[in-house]
Protein backbone atom coordinates (compact mmCIF):
# COMPACT_ATOMS: atom_id res chain seq x y z
CA UNK A 1 0.00 0.00 0.00
CA UNK A 2 2.60 2.22 0.65
CA UNK A 3 4.39 1.71 -2.41
CA UNK A 4 1.38 2.49 -4.55
CA UNK A 5 1.15 5.97 -2.74
CA UNK A 6 4.35 6.73 -3.05
CA UNK A 7 4.28 6.12 -6.84
CA UNK A 8 1.27 8.01 -7.21
CA UNK A 9 2.71 10.78 -5.58
CA UNK A 10 6.10 10.86 -7.96
CA UNK A 11 3.60 10.30 -10.73
CA UNK A 12 1.56 13.64 -9.80
CA UNK A 13 4.93 15.59 -8.90
CA UNK A 14 6.08 14.75 -12.54
CA UNK A 15 2.91 15.78 -14.05
CA UNK A 16 2.97 19.08 -11.85
CA UNK A 17 6.85 19.70 -12.64
CA UNK A 18 5.85 19.47 -16.21
CA UNK A 19 3.09 21.60 -16.42
CA UNK A 20 5.31 24.36 -14.42
CA UNK A 21 7.64 24.05 -16.62
CA UNK A 22 5.59 24.25 -19.75
CA UNK A 23 5.08 27.69 -18.79
CA UNK A 24 8.18 29.19 -19.22
CA UNK A 25 9.55 31.47 -21.52
CA UNK A 26 8.58 30.26 -24.35
CA UNK A 27 4.95 30.05 -23.84
CA UNK A 28 4.97 33.34 -21.92
CA UNK A 29 5.62 34.51 -25.68
CA UNK A 30 4.14 32.25 -27.52
CA UNK A 31 7.14 31.80 -29.68
CA UNK A 32 7.21 28.47 -29.90
CA UNK A 33 3.41 27.60 -31.20
CA UNK A 34 3.03 30.88 -33.20
CA UNK A 35 4.20 34.25 -33.60
CA UNK A 36 5.24 36.68 -30.74
CA UNK A 37 1.91 38.73 -30.29
CA UNK A 38 2.67 42.66 -29.57
CA UNK A 39 -0.72 44.70 -28.50
CA UNK A 40 0.32 47.87 -28.87
CA UNK A 41 -2.72 50.22 -27.25
CA UNK A 42 -2.36 54.25 -27.58
CA UNK A 43 -5.16 57.05 -27.20
CA UNK A 44 -3.86 58.77 -29.87
CA UNK A 45 -5.97 59.27 -33.18
CA UNK A 46 -5.49 56.85 -35.75
CA UNK A 47 -4.48 59.63 -38.23
CA UNK A 48 -1.49 60.78 -35.80
CA UNK A 49 2.37 60.12 -36.99
CA UNK A 50 2.38 58.10 -33.83
CA UNK A 51 -0.28 55.40 -34.78
CA UNK A 52 1.49 55.33 -38.62
CA UNK A 53 4.70 54.52 -37.26
CA UNK A 54 3.35 51.84 -34.47
CA UNK A 55 1.65 50.09 -37.13
CA UNK A 56 4.92 50.41 -39.53
CA UNK A 57 6.90 48.41 -36.25
CA UNK A 58 5.02 45.73 -37.76
CA UNK A 59 6.34 45.64 -41.31
CA UNK A 60 9.16 45.93 -40.16
CA UNK A 61 9.70 43.40 -37.80
CA UNK A 62 8.36 40.83 -40.39
CA UNK A 63 11.15 42.06 -42.84
CA UNK A 64 14.15 41.19 -40.12
CA UNK A 65 12.66 37.73 -38.62
CA UNK A 66 9.69 36.54 -41.13
CA UNK A 67 7.14 34.90 -38.91
CA UNK A 68 8.35 35.75 -35.61
CA UNK A 69 6.61 38.65 -34.64
CA UNK A 70 2.63 39.47 -35.11
CA UNK A 71 2.10 43.44 -34.53
CA UNK A 72 -1.64 44.53 -33.97
CA UNK A 73 -2.33 48.59 -33.08
CA UNK A 74 -4.90 49.88 -31.16
CA UNK A 75 -5.53 53.69 -31.25
CA UNK A 76 -8.76 56.07 -29.85
CA UNK A 77 -8.43 53.90 -26.43
CA UNK A 78 -9.46 51.12 -28.05
CA UNK A 79 -8.03 49.03 -25.41
CA UNK A 80 -8.46 51.68 -22.71
CA UNK A 81 -8.44 55.12 -21.56
CA UNK A 82 -4.67 55.76 -20.09
CA UNK A 83 -4.81 54.94 -16.92
CA UNK A 84 -6.31 50.90 -18.14
CA UNK A 85 -2.77 50.85 -20.69
CA UNK A 86 -0.85 51.86 -17.64
CA UNK A 87 -2.21 48.80 -15.54
CA UNK A 88 -2.59 46.26 -18.79
CA UNK A 89 1.07 46.39 -18.95
CA UNK A 90 1.72 44.55 -15.74
CA UNK A 91 -1.52 42.29 -16.42
CA UNK A 92 -0.52 41.44 -19.65
CA UNK A 93 -3.45 42.58 -21.31
CA UNK A 94 -1.64 45.25 -23.15
CA UNK A 95 2.29 44.64 -24.68
CA UNK A 96 3.15 47.82 -25.30
CA UNK A 97 1.88 51.83 -24.81
CA UNK A 98 2.55 55.29 -25.38
CA UNK A 99 1.31 58.48 -23.88
CA UNK A 100 2.06 61.47 -22.17
CA UNK A 101 5.45 60.85 -19.68
CA UNK A 102 3.19 61.82 -16.75
CA UNK A 103 1.01 58.70 -17.61
CA UNK A 104 3.67 55.91 -16.59
CA UNK A 105 5.42 58.62 -14.16
CA UNK A 106 2.02 58.42 -11.59
CA UNK A 107 2.71 54.78 -11.31
CA UNK A 108 6.26 54.97 -11.44
CA UNK A 109 7.30 57.17 -8.39
CA UNK A 110 9.11 60.46 -8.08
CA UNK A 111 12.27 60.42 -9.29
CA UNK A 112 11.05 59.66 -12.79
CA UNK A 113 8.98 62.95 -12.95
CA UNK A 114 11.99 64.56 -13.88
CA UNK A 115 11.61 63.93 -16.94
CA UNK A 116 9.27 66.67 -17.24
CA UNK A 117 11.30 69.41 -15.01
CA UNK A 118 10.50 73.11 -16.76
CA UNK A 119 13.30 74.09 -19.30
CA UNK A 120 15.50 70.69 -18.73
CA UNK A 121 15.66 70.53 -22.87
CA UNK A 122 13.85 74.47 -24.35
CA UNK A 123 13.77 72.79 -28.03
CA UNK A 124 13.36 69.63 -29.84
CA UNK A 125 17.00 69.20 -30.73
CA UNK A 126 18.06 69.82 -27.19
CA UNK A 127 15.41 67.19 -26.10
CA UNK A 128 16.88 64.48 -28.66
CA UNK A 129 20.50 65.35 -27.91
CA UNK A 130 19.33 65.13 -24.14
CA UNK A 131 17.50 62.09 -24.46
CA UNK A 132 19.40 59.52 -27.36
CA UNK A 133 22.86 61.31 -27.19
CA UNK A 134 23.53 62.20 -23.46
CA UNK A 135 21.61 59.19 -21.11
CA UNK A 136 18.20 60.30 -20.93
CA UNK A 137 16.77 57.26 -21.71
CA UNK A 138 19.07 55.22 -19.45
CA UNK A 139 18.26 57.49 -16.65
CA UNK A 140 14.24 57.38 -17.30
CA UNK A 141 14.56 53.61 -17.47
CA UNK A 142 16.53 53.48 -14.27
CA UNK A 143 14.17 55.58 -12.20
CA UNK A 144 11.55 53.16 -13.47
CA UNK A 145 13.44 49.94 -12.83
CA UNK A 146 11.36 49.41 -9.36
CA UNK A 147 8.24 49.84 -10.80
CA UNK A 148 8.64 47.10 -13.26
CA UNK A 149 8.00 49.09 -16.12
CA UNK A 150 10.78 49.60 -19.35
CA UNK A 151 11.15 52.16 -21.69
CA UNK A 152 12.26 51.26 -25.20
CA UNK A 153 12.06 54.40 -26.80
CA UNK A 154 10.24 57.89 -27.31
CA UNK A 155 7.80 59.01 -29.68
CA UNK A 156 7.74 62.97 -30.15
CA UNK A 157 4.40 64.53 -28.85
CA UNK A 158 5.53 68.15 -29.77
CA UNK A 159 6.84 70.53 -26.92
CA UNK A 160 4.59 71.71 -24.96
CA UNK A 161 2.95 75.49 -25.92
CA UNK A 162 0.11 77.49 -24.98
CA UNK A 163 -3.03 78.09 -25.98
CA UNK A 164 -5.06 80.63 -24.76
CA UNK A 165 -8.73 82.47 -25.26
CA UNK A 166 -7.50 85.62 -24.03
CA UNK A 167 -3.99 86.55 -24.73
CA UNK A 168 -0.15 86.48 -25.55
CA UNK A 169 1.92 85.61 -22.26
CA UNK A 170 5.21 86.82 -22.53
CA UNK A 171 6.00 87.27 -18.99
CA UNK A 172 4.90 85.96 -15.75
CA UNK A 173 2.79 88.59 -14.90
CA UNK A 174 0.58 87.97 -18.27
CA UNK A 175 -0.46 84.72 -16.62
CA UNK A 176 -1.56 86.04 -13.33
CA UNK A 177 -5.29 85.05 -12.56
CA UNK A 178 -5.76 83.15 -15.55
CA UNK A 179 -6.54 79.25 -14.98
CA UNK A 180 -4.56 77.27 -16.90
CA UNK A 181 -5.75 73.69 -17.68
CA UNK A 182 -2.97 71.06 -16.86
CA UNK A 183 -2.90 67.33 -16.08
CA UNK A 184 -3.37 66.36 -12.39
CA UNK A 185 0.19 65.99 -11.06
CA UNK A 186 1.59 67.80 -8.37
CA UNK A 187 5.28 68.84 -10.53
CA UNK A 188 2.76 70.35 -12.80
CA UNK A 189 1.28 72.41 -10.06
CA UNK A 190 4.15 73.85 -9.06
CA UNK A 191 5.62 74.62 -12.40
CA UNK A 192 1.98 76.59 -13.20
CA UNK A 193 2.51 78.43 -9.62
CA UNK A 194 5.88 79.25 -10.94
CA UNK A 195 4.88 80.60 -14.48
CA UNK A 196 2.78 82.86 -12.52
CA UNK A 197 -0.93 81.22 -13.75
CA UNK A 198 -3.77 79.72 -11.74
CA UNK A 199 -3.25 75.68 -12.58
CA UNK A 200 -6.49 73.64 -13.17
CA UNK A 201 -6.36 70.18 -12.99
CA UNK A 202 -9.19 69.07 -15.67
CA UNK A 203 -9.99 65.62 -17.41
CA UNK A 204 -9.31 65.81 -21.06
CA UNK A 205 -13.13 65.12 -21.79
CA UNK A 206 -13.91 68.32 -20.39
CA UNK A 207 -11.19 70.23 -22.15
CA UNK A 208 -12.86 71.68 -25.05
CA UNK A 209 -16.66 72.57 -23.24
CA UNK A 210 -14.38 74.85 -20.56
CA UNK A 211 -11.99 76.35 -22.90
CA UNK A 212 -15.33 77.46 -24.87
CA UNK A 213 -17.11 78.50 -22.23
CA UNK A 214 -14.38 80.37 -20.26
CA UNK A 215 -14.35 78.20 -17.16
CA UNK A 216 -10.96 77.95 -17.98
CA UNK A 217 -8.38 80.57 -20.04
CA UNK A 218 -5.90 77.98 -21.47
CA UNK A 219 -4.15 75.08 -21.78
CA UNK A 220 -0.77 73.72 -22.42
CA UNK A 221 -0.14 70.98 -24.73
CA UNK A 222 1.69 70.14 -28.16
CA UNK A 223 0.58 71.93 -31.46
CA UNK A 224 -0.16 68.40 -32.89
CA UNK A 225 -2.86 68.10 -30.07
CA UNK A 226 -3.94 71.85 -30.79
CA UNK A 227 -4.21 70.77 -34.72
CA UNK A 228 -5.99 67.65 -34.11
CA UNK A 229 -8.79 69.50 -32.06
CA UNK A 230 -8.95 72.52 -33.98
CA UNK A 231 -8.60 74.20 -30.52
CA UNK A 232 -7.57 77.56 -32.66
CA UNK A 233 -10.97 78.46 -33.25
CA UNK A 234 -12.04 78.47 -29.99
CA UNK A 235 -9.19 79.57 -28.48
CA UNK A 236 -6.85 81.77 -31.22
CA UNK A 237 -3.87 82.80 -29.13
CA UNK A 238 -0.67 80.68 -29.20
CA UNK A 239 2.29 81.15 -27.42
CA UNK A 240 5.49 78.87 -27.95
CA UNK A 241 6.81 79.07 -24.58
CA UNK A 242 8.65 74.95 -25.35
CA UNK A 243 8.28 74.57 -21.65
CA UNK A 244 8.44 70.95 -21.21
CA UNK A 245 9.41 68.31 -23.99
CA UNK A 246 6.45 66.20 -23.24
CA UNK A 247 7.52 63.02 -25.15
CA UNK A 248 5.79 59.50 -25.00
CA UNK A 249 7.80 57.03 -23.58
CA UNK A 250 7.23 53.54 -25.25
CA UNK A 251 6.41 51.08 -22.29
CA UNK A 252 6.36 47.49 -22.12
CA UNK A 253 6.59 45.08 -18.96
CA UNK A 254 10.14 44.61 -18.23
CA UNK A 255 9.57 41.39 -16.93
CA UNK A 256 8.16 40.77 -20.21
CA UNK A 257 11.17 41.83 -22.55
CA UNK A 258 13.32 39.89 -20.51
CA UNK A 259 11.54 37.01 -20.81
CA UNK A 260 12.27 37.22 -24.55
CA UNK A 261 14.82 35.04 -26.22
CA UNK A 262 17.71 37.56 -26.72
CA UNK A 263 17.98 37.60 -30.11
CA UNK A 264 14.37 38.39 -30.66
CA UNK A 265 14.45 40.94 -27.75
CA UNK A 266 17.59 42.36 -30.33
CA UNK A 267 14.98 42.14 -33.58
CA UNK A 268 12.75 44.11 -31.52
CA UNK A 269 14.59 46.82 -29.83
CA UNK A 270 16.16 47.83 -33.29
CA UNK A 271 12.54 47.68 -34.55
CA UNK A 272 10.77 49.91 -32.22
CA UNK A 273 13.97 52.11 -32.43
CA UNK A 274 13.87 52.85 -36.04
CA UNK A 275 10.25 53.51 -35.89
CA UNK A 276 10.59 55.86 -33.39
CA UNK A 277 13.39 57.74 -34.73
CA UNK A 278 11.21 57.56 -38.21
CA UNK A 279 8.05 59.25 -36.39
CA UNK A 280 10.05 61.75 -34.87
CA UNK A 281 11.51 63.23 -37.80
CA UNK A 282 8.18 63.27 -39.02
CA UNK A 283 6.27 65.01 -35.97
CA UNK A 284 8.68 67.91 -35.84
CA UNK A 285 8.73 68.64 -39.44
CA UNK A 286 5.00 68.96 -39.26
CA UNK A 287 5.06 71.20 -36.55
CA UNK A 288 6.22 74.12 -38.53
CA UNK A 289 2.89 73.41 -40.90
CA UNK A 290 0.52 73.91 -37.94
CA UNK A 291 1.54 77.04 -37.66
CA UNK A 292 0.86 78.01 -40.45
CA UNK A 293 -2.02 76.90 -40.60
CA UNK A 294 -3.23 78.52 -37.06
CA UNK A 295 -1.64 82.02 -38.38
CA UNK A 296 -3.62 81.21 -42.24
CA UNK A 297 -7.01 80.59 -40.82
CA UNK A 298 -6.48 83.63 -38.30
CA UNK A 299 -4.41 82.41 -34.94
CA UNK A 300 -1.98 84.58 -33.43
CA UNK A 301 1.20 82.80 -32.53
CA UNK A 302 4.10 84.52 -30.71
CA UNK A 303 7.58 82.48 -30.00
CA UNK A 304 9.15 83.90 -27.23
CA UNK A 305 12.18 85.51 -27.32
CA UNK A 306 15.67 84.62 -26.36
CA UNK A 307 15.00 87.47 -23.35
CA UNK A 308 11.52 86.37 -22.41
CA UNK A 309 12.91 82.54 -22.12
CA UNK A 310 15.08 83.49 -19.91
CA UNK A 311 12.45 85.23 -17.85
CA UNK A 312 10.55 82.23 -17.26
CA UNK A 313 13.78 79.79 -16.90
CA UNK A 314 14.44 81.94 -13.59
CA UNK A 315 11.19 82.00 -12.90
CA UNK A 316 10.51 78.10 -12.63
CA UNK A 317 13.98 78.05 -10.42
CA UNK A 318 12.03 76.92 -7.27
CA UNK A 319 10.11 74.00 -9.32
CA UNK A 320 13.90 72.64 -8.90
CA UNK A 321 14.22 72.97 -5.27
CA UNK A 322 10.91 71.47 -4.87
CA UNK A 323 12.08 68.35 -6.54
CA UNK A 324 15.32 68.15 -5.16
CA UNK A 325 13.39 67.73 -1.94
CA UNK A 326 11.46 64.98 -3.01
CA UNK A 327 13.85 63.16 -5.21
CA UNK A 328 17.36 64.29 -3.93
CA UNK A 329 20.13 66.84 -5.45
CA UNK A 330 21.86 63.38 -6.97
CA UNK A 331 18.55 62.47 -9.57
CA UNK A 332 18.39 66.44 -9.87
CA UNK A 333 21.93 66.73 -11.16
CA UNK A 334 21.65 63.37 -13.11
CA UNK A 335 19.03 65.13 -15.12
CA UNK A 336 21.18 68.25 -15.52
CA UNK A 337 23.65 66.62 -16.79
CA UNK A 338 21.93 65.22 -19.70
CA UNK A 339 20.94 68.72 -21.05
CA UNK A 340 23.35 69.77 -23.79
Amino acid sequence: MRKGRMLAFILTLVLTMSVVGGCGRKDATTAENGPIVIKIGHTDSSQRSTHKWSEALGEYLEKEAPGKFKVEVYSDGQLGDTPDLVSGIKLGTVTMMFDLSTAITSAAGPASTCIDLPYLYPSFEAWEKGTFDNGGLELFNETLKDSGYYCIDMYYNGMRQVISRDKIYKTKADFKGQKVRIAQNDLNIEIWKAMGANPTPMAWGEVVTSLSQGQINALDHSLGVFNDFNLHEIAPHITLTNHASSPFPIICSRDWIESLDPADRKVLEAGVKEVAKKQREEEFAKEQGYIKRFIDEGAEVHELTPDEIKAFEEAVKPVYDYQRKIVGDEMVDKWLKTRP
